[in-house]
């Protein structure tokens, strides 16, 4: 599995960069706290191997979630 590297926005998207080279981009508005967040909320995040958080607006997404398509909205 691989691990997140480095995360990327922009006003539409949200685009996660990982180990094995594959960069995925989602629309932002899958993620209602990450859209509705300020731009410096976006910026604060903690990369942790398989994981992202977003502490300030207890958000979480991990790579197993981008890969299997589970992250998408019902």
């Amino acid at each position: 599995m691989p691990t997140i590297l480095k995360i990327d926005f922009t006003p539409d998207s949200v685009s996660f960069h990982l180990s094995d080279h594959r960069i995925i981009t989602i629309p932002i508005s899958w993620v209602p706290k990450l859209e509705n967040a300020a731009n410096h909320i976006r910026e604060d995040y903690i990369l942790r191997g398989h994981f992202v958080f977003w502490e300030s607006i207890d958000e979480i997404i991990g790579v197993k979630n981008l890969l299997n398509g589970s992250i998408v909205p019902k």
